[in-house]
């Protein structure tokens, strides 16, 4: 299973360093191999991002993961990101998503069962 990161930042004010190192650890610890993380430094209020673009266009196939730190790092807007994981859901690309046992941060590792 190829599996692959996602954090955001909205300003580069904000240190990508620290997502980047937290989804590098939970699959360290995990015994986990990650592809690649994919970042965007910019808001995050839709899903109009230029990485998130890449991101939905090659994480999203049958048999990937996609793992992030907390909801909100997929989207600002969490009504917005849970409607997108919804559906995902509803269309059966996603099979699966919970968290880890982390009690700092609710990592998020979400299966895609097909293609978009």
């Amino acid at each position: 299973m190829k599996r692959y990161g996602y954090h955001i930042t909205s300003t580069r004010e904000q240190h990508l360093d620290r997502g980047i190192k937290e989804i590098t650890a939970y699959c360290e610890q995990n015994n986990l191999e990650l592809e690649k993380i994919i970042t965007d430094q910019q808001t995050g209020k839709n899903f109009n991002r230029p990485r998130y673009q890449v991101l939905k266009e090659d994480v999203v196939r049958a048999g990937y993961e996609l793992i992030i730190t907390e909801v909100d790092r997929l989207g600002r807007n969490k009504q917005e990101t849970l409607k997108k994981l919804q559906y995902y859901r509803d269309n059966g690309m996603c099979k699966d998503t919970g968290t880890s046992n982390n009690k700092k941060k609710g990592m998020m590792r979400v299966n895609f069962t097909k293609y978009m």
